[in-house]
């Protein structure tokens, strides 16, 4: 566990007790979801929200509460070719901010370099809270404009006709905005529900700053969506590629079963070896057919030539 007293735009390292004793100051603390089952007997949270911090849940979202808000949060961590969440629950009530999570996060970190002994910023446990989320989704811009670009090269790729089974790469970036998709709508409830301050626990100076993250991440949302559709388009261009070769191959089998058509009726005319035919005992009767199926060839091809069919 870690607290600390937010003191005259002055954020200190302090202890639970003094948080427990002192209503007058506001505090930051840090705990794991054990350790917040077991402090409950002080702060008498709901249930419900002590079993979403044991066990984690899919989604952001927002609970609100006469005395406090509990919301859950999603930290986005890009690992190989997928994405990963770390899950982040938060109780926000007049005099603190209480983040739990099972593994201390690298972004408070951040959140500390940014906050402590940094009058200037006017600290206050909704700022934090603000702080944390901008954070959250200040490099997922950058991130949508590399996924932009992977899609943007597999496209040229594909209308460039080069020989590789692009589905596997579609069907991967599919997923990764899908994923994102879903991350990014229930975020968005988070922060609306956060601006509309039922219970009144925000500051009305630090309203504006949460509107400003909800317009953040609805233009991140609508990206996802313009991605999504970017996708889809790639994939149609694919597919059409796919067809357009498969056309050529059946343009080329039909040109060939065209051409050796007559050539197999030869065959078969000379093949009947009926005794009364008089190329059958004719000495120039052999090279007459070789003639003959050359000619046709010639022809075949001349005539698919001229109609440019090959």
């Amino acid at each position: 566990m870690q607290v600390y007293k937010i003191s005259n735009d002055c954020m200190l390292e302090s202890e639970f007790e003094e948080f427990v004793s002192d209503s007058s100051a506001s505090y930051w603390i840090i705990m794991t979801p054990e350790e917040i089952k077991e402090k409950n007997e002080i702060f008498h949270f709901n249930y419900q929200t002590i079993y979403d911090c044991l066990h984690n849940e899919d989604a952001p979202k927002l609970d609100v509460y006469d005395n406090y808000s509990f919301g859950i949060l999603n930290i986005i961590k890009s690992h190989e070719d997928k994405f990963l969440t770390s899950e982040l629950n938060f109780y926000l009530t007049k005099n603190s901010l209480i983040f739990v999570s099972k593994n201390y996060q690298d972004i408070f970190n951040e959140i500390l370099d940014d906050m402590i002994c940094r009058g200037s910023i006017g600290i206050s446990t909704d700022r934090i809270l603000y702080n944390l989320i901008d954070k959250m989704t200040s490099k997922d811009y950058a991130m949508l404009t590399n996924l932009e670009s992977e899609i943007s090269d597999a496209e040229e790729d594909v209308l460039e006709g080069k020989t590789k089974d692009y589905i596997k790469d579609i069907v991967l970036l599919k997923n990764k905005l899908l994923f994102l998709k879903k991350q990014y709508e229930p975020l968005l409830d988070v922060v609306e529900d956060l601006t509309e301050n039922e219970n009144g626990i925000i500051n009305e100076k630090s309203k504006a700053y949460f509107v400003i993250l909800f317009n953040r991440i609805e233009r991140l949302n609508r990206k996802v969506g313009n991605l999504r559709d970017y996708v889809t388009q790639t994939r149609e261009s694919y597919q059409a590629q796919l067809d357009i070769s498969q056309n050529k191959i059946m343009k080329l089998f039909t040109v060939l079963t065209a051409v050796f058509s007559p050539l197999t009726l030869i065959v078969g005319w000379y093949g009947m070896n009926f005794s009364t035919m008089p190329e059958l005992r004719w000495k120039y009767g052999y090279a007459f057919v070789i003639f003959l199926s050359l000619a046709v060839l010639s022809v075949c091809l001349w005539i698919f030539k001229k109609k440019k069919l090959w």
